[in-house]
């Protein structure tokens, strides 16, 4: 977790409005609290055995209810429903969706006793669409940190993570935590990880999840120790940081070498101490580099982390890895595991 978002005024402020205890780290007291309502959720339904089932069931215990716009003529439909209705907060529909809003939850006034408090509206338009599935526990997270506040409407936009509000950032946390819900990919974990298998599950536990967000999402909950890498050609830092600089047009022009651009430990390969630095220079002797430059389209072997280097010349550990590579959209996505 960020320690911008662990500092930020705004999550000490929400963890203290829902009434949770002082901490260093109010985003893990805050998931901790999610947790604990999600379980009991749960605990009320336990037919709910996959990411999906438990979508719906969430959704429904913390009072809303989906409305899908596929085409502008669906979000139009949406728009005049409720406006007849009474509910003059959705007057503005269309204007409330640029290009950067995938979702907006309101709450009604002028219900019947038996509906949700809540409407949450999901924009899958054109790009928007393979988004549906994670825009829909965004709009759900917001709703389990609900505090007395009321709030008459939240919206889901999309934009990098360190613009980000950082409530927004901490709820796009919770989201993704319950999205690929740990305790049910666990039952499901059998055998190695792989893309196949990732992909296998995906289609079987939450078709609606999109395959980059189910390949993050999956990862991240997986029990065994595993790291998620992407690499693609970027400078070292410093060389980022001349770029633009007055200084820059009177020396030698850098060139792109491929690094790990991100790096994303699951939390059994923290434990282990399994890592790789960000932007690292991958190895020319790596699957990935061999995927990378097309001598294949996608690869596996074992490795070794020894063979790392960073800019300063520091070497990793030795530890022997099992690498799974595969191109993906200019770049290479592997996974690497620890081989005992």
């Amino acid at each position: 977790m960020s320690l911008r978002l662990k500092q930020a005024p705004k999550v000490w402020k929400l963890a203290s409005d829902l009434g949770l205890k002082k901490t260093d780290d109010p985003v893990a007291v805050i998931l901790r609290y999610c947790d604990r309502k999600v379980r009991g959720f749960l605990h009320d339904n336990p037919d709910c055995v996959s990411p999906s089932d438990l979508l719906d069931w969430v959704a429904s215990k913390v009072g809303t209810r989906f409305e899908i716009a596929n085409t502008t003529h669906e979000l139009l439909y949406i728009k005049q429903k409720y406006v007849a209705r009474g509910e003059k907060i959705f007057a503005r529909l269309i204007e409330e969706f640029p290009d950067d809003v995938f979702g907006i939850t309101f709450r009604l006034s002028n219900r019947e006793g038996w509906e949700p408090e809540f409407v949450s509206i999901i924009d899958c338009r054109d790009h928007k669409a393979t988004r549906r599935y994670y825009t829909k526990w965004h709009e759900i997270a917001h709703l389990l940190v609900q505090t007395d506040q009321m709030r008459l409407s939240f919206r889901r936009t999309h934009c990098e993570a360190g613009l980000k509000d950082p409530e927004e950032a901490l709820i796009d946390v919770i989201a993704g935590r319950f999205a690929f819900y740990q305790p049910f990919i666990k039952e499901h974990a059998k055998g190695e990880l792989s893309f196949e298998t990732i992909e296998e599950l995906r289609a079987r536990l939450c078709p609606e999840a999109s395959q980059q967000s189910a390949l993050i999402g999956f990862v991240s909950a997986w029990p065994e120790p595993c790291l998620l890498v992407q690499a693609q050609p970027a400078l070292r830092r410093h060389e980022q940081a001349l770029l633009g600089h007055e200084s820059f047009g009177l020396i030698e022009e850098p060139q792109p070498s491929l690094r790990a651009v991100k790096v994303s430990p699951n939390d059994a390969a923290r434990e282990i101490g399994l890592k790789i630095f960000a932007n690292m220079r991958v190895p020319e002797q790596s699957v990935i580099y061999k995927t990378f430059i097309g001598e294949i389209d996608s690869g596996e072997a074992e490795e070794d982390l020894h063979w790392w280097q960073a800019s300063s010349g520091t070497q990793l550990q030795k530890r022997r890895v099992r690498v799974l590579a595969r191109q993906a959209w200019g770049a290479v996505q592997a996974l690497i595991l620890p081989i005992d």
